[in-house]
């Protein structure tokens, strides 16, 4: 498998597109076709009007993101600014976060992370939390299958004038 990949080509990336509601990006999971064992990353598209996840924030890893075409409006510890073209950004654990694409061009960028077998990760607006150990998902403490449930309007979280109407 060739090592090398130009990440400015799309031809060479194998994007899937991922659509839920007010989410909606296409990814190309490159670690994934790698088969790395530490290290998680992934170039990925964000749609105009549209939000990467939900807000979370990592326990143990690290995640930092490139920008490469385009700007996003950031969501850090709710706080919010503009990442735009030639940026990057590094969230340490702890610091919860989310995109959102405020323009009419798409927003490309490369994330990545490390991977962490103990891994928790929280949804601070829907009280969840995630345990990678146990692989389940937690809200106020019961278990629940919907990674969705309470996450379905996060323009609720932002400031209106942040949000395309």
């Amino acid at each position: 498998m060739k090592c090398i990949v130009n990440l400015l080509d799309q031809t060479q990336l194998n994007f899937e597109k991922f659509e839920q509601g007010k989410y909606s990006s296409s990814s190309a999971e490159l670690s994934t076709l790698w088969k790395t064992q530490k290290l998680g990353f992934h170039m990925e598209i964000l749609r105009p009007g549209t939000f990467s996840c939900p807000y979370h924030l990592h326990h143990y890893e690290e995640e930092l993101f490139i920008a490469f075409k385009g700007s996003a409006m950031v969501r850090q510890d709710n706080e919010f600014f503009e990442m735009k073209e030639g940026d990057l950004i590094v969230f340490k654990a702890g610091v919860a976060h989310q995109f959102y694409n405020h323009t009419q061009l798409p927003f490309q960028f490369l994330a990545l992370s490390n991977k962490d077998p103990n891994e928790i990760c929280e949804y601070p607006d829907s009280n969840k939390t995630w345990d990678r150990q146990q692989k389940k998902l937690f809200q106020n403490g019961v278990e629940v299958k919907d990674y969705w449930k309470d996450e379905e309007n996060p323009d609720h979280f932002w400031p209106e004038n942040l949000i395309s109407k």
